[in-house]
């Protein structure tokens, strides 16, 4: 049992190092990997994987610019709240119509697949960090 417990204790650690470790990362770095990841997902060849690394680059730089701390998003107004989401679903629009013309019709369908699976695990994850904090609408 003790032993479990280290292990558990070790996994716990280096997953979140690693996640640490992203977010510390520059823009044209995580640019990169996300880049590369893609190449061996969709199988991308060097022209492709050039415009999807710049397309990258120009959102990683774009999110840097505009995050916000816990503190400055607490006071935003509600109609603040509203215009930065519309203009987050704006620019991933426009994102996804650039893959689509970078991308074949094959890859396009996979690269929508990947999306909707990382939508998935995202919405999951925040399910259940929202039950851990204890305000599950009660």
């Amino acid at each position: 049992m003790k032993k479990l417990m280290i292990l558990v204790a070790i996994l716990t650690v280096g997953i979140t190092n690693a996640q640490r470790e992203m977010r510390d990362m520059s823009p044209e770095q995580m640019a990169s990997i996300k880049s590369k990841k893609m190449t061996l997902a969709l199988d991308l060849d060097a022209n492709q994987q050039a415009k999807v690394e710049t397309l990258f680059l120009e959102e990683a730089k774009d999110r840097a610019a505009n995050k916000l701390t816990r503190e400055e998003r607490a006071k935003l107004t509600s109609a603040q709240k509203a215009a930065k989401m519309e203009e987050i679903l704006e620019k991933r629009i426009a994102i996804k119509r650039q893959m689509k013309s970078i991308l074949n019709d094959d890859q396009y369908a996979r690269f929508e697949k990947m999306m909707a699976k990382n939508a998935q695990r995202k919405m999951k994850g925040a399910k259940k960090r929202k039950g851990k904090r204890g305000n599950d609408g009660e």
